[in-house]
């Protein structure tokens, strides 16, 4: 495990790195500032590291690169249609009491984010030859999830600053992280066992629907001193359930040597 983190880690340094080559040309034509890119390193460097954590993970069968780069910026291109989803849904919520309105919100979020990236998958990942043990679940739902994750971050983190993007690495892109876990390994399941294939299918959307739901409620209470620390808590217990299906799917690989 130490290795894999290790290689992880380099890896992250490597492939951010070369990123940020590309944007210094806008420092030279002075369109961005040093600083900038610092907060680009903040947003994209947590999905790159989960990402190559996770491929490392799969030692026993590796998904194709090319598949993997599809499924990272189908989930990246996601942002935009859940941009234009939340902007007209958000028209319809006009309730006056705050803890409902917020509760609304949070539903909303969480049904069209979690939605549009398992769209994603059970449409074009799901099917493919190359999904052909239950940890490839995770793998594919993982790639989706940064690459929403990533795109989501970045753009936040420009319009912010370095707390917005420290905060976001410690907490957003994380919760992404396990609530992608949670659909994978739902559907890696459901891959393995036909008879009760529908029923996981269905589980696997609505579990991380709930948890991205409480995640956010309690995080949009910041007007009641205290609350926001039920969304860590929510976060907390997503990632001890992805943990207990990351290390299961493991075991019951059926290419494990």
């Amino acid at each position: 495990m130490n290795k894999i983190i290790k290689d992880s880690i380099l890896g992250c340094i490597l492939i951010t790195s070369l990123y940020l080559v590309l944007f210094y040309p806008l420092i030279l034509i002075h369109k961005f500032e040093w600083y900038d890119l610092l907060l680009v390193f903040l947003s994209i460097s947590p999905g790159i590291f989960i990402m190559i954590f996770i491929y490392n993970l799969d030692a026993n069968n590796k998904e194709p690169l090319w598949l993997l780069a599809i499924s990272f910026i189908l989930g990246a291109m996601n942002l935009h249609i859940d941009v234009d989803i939340l902007e007209y849904v958000f028209t319809f919520i006009n309730v006056e009491n705050n803890f409902i309105r917020i509760g609304e919100e949070a539903l909303t979020i969480a049904i069209t984010e979690e939605l549009l990236k398992f769209l994603v998958v059970i449409l074009i990942l799901y099917p493919n030859k190359n999904f052909d043990e239950p940890f490839d679940g995770i793998v594919y739902s993982v790639f989706v999830g940064m690459g929403f994750a990533t795109a989501e971050n970045l753009t936040f983190v420009l319009q912010g600053s370095t707390t917005t993007a420290i905060f976001r690495m410690l907490s957003a892109v994380p919760a992404h992280f396990v609530f992608a876990v949670i659909m994978g390994y739902w559907l890696g399941k459901a891959k393995s066992n036909r008879k009760k294939q529908y029923l996981y299918i269905f589980i696997s959307l609505l579990i991380p629907i709930i948890f991205h739901a409480f995640y956010d409620y309690f995080l949009y209470l910041d007007f009641v001193p205290g609350l926001w620390i039920g969304g860590f808590v929510t976060l907390i217990i997503a990632i001890v359930y992805a943990k207990n299906a990351i290390i299961e799917h493991l075991d019951s690989s059926p290419f494990k040597k």
